[in-house]
Parts: C-alpha cells; structure tokens; sequence
C-alpha cells in the first residue's frame, strides 16, 4: 500500500477487506537474513457488522486458520482466524473476485519522485474521471512518505489532505469536506476508519449535506476555499506540511469548470490526472490552467470485477461510521448492536436552553407543515455556528434585512465571497426564522433558501433523526460524537444546526433488526443440522449478490429479507414483498436530467 515498514516495536492495524484490493507484503531488505513478520488477530467490532447487513458479509476470514483448510492438519493448533494469508489468488474458493493491490510502473516511478525532497513545499492535485484510481493513488502517496523514517532520514510531520469527494470520503461520512492531518500511514479501506483514529485528526470540516457538488457548486467552492485558508492560516498545524487534494470524479462541465478554479486558486506544483485516456477536451482545458504547474498523466488502475458498488460503499460507511464506539480514537472499535437498541440523543428544540438553533434545509425547500416528516428518519449535518455572521443576513453593518459584504475581509473571504452566490446582496425575508405549526420545530425560512456561510460555520459530523417527540419538544438523534465534544461547544456558549440535504436515505438503519434475526436464525438452522463452516460458505456463495446488480439509493438487502418473522410488519419506513410481488413501475426515486444536450443521449 505504499508503505515501507522499518524494523520497529510500533504496530499497525490492516484492514484487508475483499470488497478492495488486498495488500501485498513484499520484503525489500538485500540483506540474506530474512523479514520477521507478527501477525496478530484483529478483533475490532467491524466483522460484527455482518450481522447487520449483507454488504458486510464474506469480506474477512472467519470460518479458518491463518493459512485456510488445506492446512489444517498440520497447524491444527489454529483457531478461527481474522486473517487469512493468500501465497496465491488460486488458493481460495472466493478467489474469483480477490485482486492483489498493483501499482502500474508509472505510479511507482511518480511516486518515487514525489517523496524525494523538494525545495518548495509540495501542493498536489489529485484529479481524474470517476473509479480511475485517485484515491489509491493518493493513499499510496500518503503512505510513502509517513512510513519512510529510517536512521538517517527523520520521520515527516505529517500531510494535509484536502479531500473534497463528498461521495467517497476518505477519514469522514458522506457529504462531508475536510482538511486532514493525516501522521499515520492508512491500511485499510474508508469504511475501516470512518473517522481520523490515532496521530491522524480533522483540522476543519464542512458539510455539504450532499454526496455530489452538483447541488450546490458555489457552496461546494466556498468550503473549498475555506479549508484551504485554513491550510494557509498562520499558525495553522499543517501549514508546513505538504498538501494533497483529492478531489472527485466530475470531469465534464461545471466540474471541469470547478477544477479549473481550483488550480487557479490553490497554485499547485503539480497536478495529476488519472487517465491516459482523455477526454482530449477535458485534459487540454486542464493544461491550459495549469500554464507554469507541471501537468502529468498517469494510466488508470481500473478493476475487472467489483463486489461492492458506489452507493453500497457510501452505506457500508455510513453504517460503519454510527456503529462505532464513541471515546477514545486512539483506536477504532464498533458495536455489532442494531441501532434500534441504542438510547438516542434527546436534544429540546424549543423553549428555554434549547439545543439547536433550528433545522436548514439545502436544496430542496420542504414546506413548513411537511418539514417534520422530511427530516425524521434521514440523516442531518451537526453543524457548529462559530459567529452568527454564519447566518445570512446577520450582517450588522448593512441596511436592515440585507445581505452585504464586510467592510474588511482578508483574501481568501473574498476568493469565498466572490464563488458563493447565496452571499450577493439581496433580500433576506422576514422572519428568518419559522415554526413548524404542529411540532413547533425552529425552520429557517424556506423562502430564503440559503446556506450557512462556511468562514464562520464547521461541521462535526452527522445525525440520524430516530424520532420527534412532541408533547416533550425533543428531537431524538443517533449520532457517534463523543459527548465530550458537545460539551465543549456548549462551554464555548456557541450553537449547532441541523442542516438536511440530499445525503442517502438510511435504509439500511431500517433493517438492521431484521437482518440479526435472519443470522440469528440462520445460526440456529446451522446447529440443528450440524452444518460446518465450510459447508455453510459453499451453500451461501451461489446467493452472494451484494456487489451484484444496479447501483441503487436503497441497496440496503430488503428483498432478501421476506422471512424476516412476523415483526416485518412494525419496521418503520419498510416495504414488504410477499413472494414474487415486485415494486410498481415508478416506484425508484425520479431524477432530472442534466445532460440531455449530450451527443449520444438520444437526442436530435
């Protein structure tokens, strides 16, 4: 993965998870001596999830020793193992669809070059079409460099990254932009480390309530720019280090037109892109914009087969994210419990010493009598107003009810101010602020439709909106932050919104319950018929169709679960089909299309 581990007493954590490409360990030592390797079990709490979800299943050895059965007998001393060693891809009944983690030469050669010493800090872009290899790419170029401390050479302090894909994150859930410091070299998969665990933190993040910067592109620009100020900020933890962007797999018009911005504003000292292959629009504009910078092209790493598709991945780090454990992140650890049987959050939204400022909502404005049934079930931003310039329209020094510019504003404000249209001077209607009329929920005013200015505003994380009580004026939340957070934002005397927005629907919280009573059962049909290990993964493997089929906003496993018991009936927010019974025509989310002028899309 990138990395070269010296002799030492520190350990690591690998998270080699079928849905990915496996690690390869190679010893790179000229010495005749060979490399002692410890290889240890990894009880962490993820492997639970399994029970949970289907997306989780058959993604670690569980039901062999470290070397599989075939052999068995001659280490029987060997338990049931979290690993298992593959001295070939030939040696495993799911050999099928494991892929050993291959660099191209051309990535190890720009690699090598990119970790010798520079004499200017080094900025990189990562960019590319979508499933092109920039996240690999950049966790290599990550990992290279954090693990290369020798006896002459001094460990580095750390990198920055700037990872700007709200749909694939890397070190937080989706819809969220963060500046990372990342000090420990990463093995393992995004879902393994939903959150920054040991050295490594978030310095600053922002929610975009969305897994693509098509919602909102100005919005999407002005967190942008705000991170990156916070890179550049004197004082800043990371100034010195360098910094790494990656961003995501939108390439074609506005963007093309984003990236183009990017490397106008950022100034990097080289940009990469991750095909060899064009578009020759996109990679001449790209050249164009680079001018001075160095521009390179590496070929992608593209996959013959994968098991999980975008969305599942999206779920598999949403689910990971709320079912770990909250405290220390020193070391990650998650709870196998459905989220059903966690006490939520009960957070009062009205009245004296109410915990939330209101609910916002990006994109689409809910009416205010629906905005109850729009959020309860969904996931929210947890977002942190630092000053209430944050607000729209909270600009003292400016006409009443009017938005304006500050009187004095550093560079990179107004590089934000200029990209984020919903901060022009226009008219902010009264009251900015609503009521919902039954729950009484704080609503900003639909009518507005704005978003919260990000110099003054960062997000903590997100939320799963279990249930509104409203006699009680109580809002009930699932959510991992650590209560030790909350409380420091709350000594601060500063206040949180709620921002909902186009993120996934949680369709996998709906039936976690239902998928542990399907295992539950499953379990005791395999004990009653004395069924091994092996005969049960021989049995199962013909059903495997996790990663099988279209890519859809509920892969969530709902149509295997019609035997669920006759507690199917009392799920919240889930469809029961009875033996063939398919969901009517229209029944999918509708979606507009915005390329409906494209050459081939079956227009004249």
């Amino acid at each position: 993965m990138g990395a070269t581990l010296q002799p030492s007493k520190s350990s690591y954590r690998v998270f080699a998870a079928s849905s990915h490409s496996l690690p390869v360990l190679r010893c790179l030592s000229a010495d005749v001596n060979p490399a002692d390797i410890v290889l240890r079990n990894c009880n962490s709490g993820l492997e639970d999830l399994e029970k949970l979800s289907p997306l989780f299943g058959r993604l670690w050895n569980s039901h062999s020793g470290p070397f599989g059965t075939e052999y068995e007998d001659l280490v029987p001393k060997f338990q049931n193992s979290t690993f298992k060693i593959l001295f070939s891809s030939k040696l495993d009944m799911q050999s099928s669809y494991l892929q050993p983690l291959v660099s191209p030469p051309e990535w190890n050669l720009l690699l090598s070059k990119l970790s010798e010493p520079a004499e200017e800090k080094r900025v990189i872009i990562v960019c590319g079409p979508k499933s092109s290899g920039k996240s690999t790419f950049t966790k290599l170029l990550c990992n290279r460099p954090l693990s290369g401390a020798t006896a002459n050479k001094a460990s580095p302090q750390g990198i920055a990254l700037l990872d700007l894909d709200p749909g694939q994150p890397e070190y937080s859930p989706p819809g969220q932009l963060a500046l990372v410091h990342v000090q420990d070299p990463n093995f393992g998969t995004p879902f393994s480390h939903p959150v920054p665990c040991g050295k490594s933190k978030i310095i600053r993040a922002h929610s975009i309530a969305s897994i693509s910067p098509s919602s909102d592109p100005s919005l999407y620009m002005s967190c942008v720019l705000d991170l990156f100020s916070h890179y550049m900020a004197r004082g800043s933890a990371v100034r010195d280090c360098p910094l790494i962007v990656n961003t995501p797999g939108w390439v074609f018009g506005t963007g093309l037109e984003i990236l183009v911005d990017l490397i106008g504003r950022v100034k990097p000292t080289e940009v990469i892109y991750m095909s060899q292959d064009g578009p020759p629009e996109v990679v001449g504009t790209l050249k164009e914009a680079t001018m001075s910078t160095q521009f390179l092209t590496l070929p992608s790493q593209i996959s013959e087969y994968t098991t999980r598709t975008a969305a599942h991945l999206r779920t598999m780090q949403a689910m990971s994210y709320f079912h770990l454990n909250s405290g220390s992140t020193e070391t990650l650890s998650w709870s196998g419990k459905p989220l059903t049987s966690i006490p939520p959050w009960e957070v009062r939204y009205s009245g004296e010493d109410s915990g939330i400022l209101g609910v916002m909502c990006y994109g689409e404005q809910p009416p205010l009598e629906l905005l109850a049934k729009t959020i309860n079930g969904s996931l929210v931003a947890v977002v942190v107003i630092e000053d209430m310039l944050a607000m729209p329209g909270r600009d003292d020094d400016q006409e009443e009810g009017y938005v304006g510019s500050p009187t004095q504003e550093d560079h990179f404000d107004a590089e934000i101010r200029v990209l984020d249209h919903s901060h022009e001077p226009r008219r902010i209607e009264e009251p900015r602020v609503l009521q919902t009329p039954a729950e009484q929920i704080p609503y900003f005013n639909p009518a507005n439709t704005i978003t919260l200015d990000p110099r003054y505003s960062h997000s903590i994380g997100i939320a799963l909106v279990r249930g509104i009580d409203v006699r009680r004026r109580r809002i009930q939340l699932l959510t991992p932050i650590s209560p030790s957070v909350i409380e420091e934002i709350n000594e601060l005397g500063k206040k949180i919104v709620l921002v909902s927005g186009k993120l996934d629907t949680p369709g996998w919280a709906y039936t976690e319950e239902l998928n542990m009573k399907i295992s539950q059962d499953k379990m005791a049909e395999k004990l009653a018929a004395g069924m091994t290990d092996a005969e049960e993964d021989e049995m199962d493997l013909d059903d495997e169709d996790a990663g099988d089929g279209e890519e859809t906003d509920t892969a969530d496993g709902v149509e295997g679960q019609r035997n669920a018991g006759d507690g199917f009936q009392d799920a919240p927010w889930v469809e029961r089909l009875d033996g063939s019974k398919g969901r009517g025509v229209g029944s999918r989310v509708w979606r507009v299309r915005r390329d409906l002028g494209r050459v081939g899309d079956g227009g004249d």
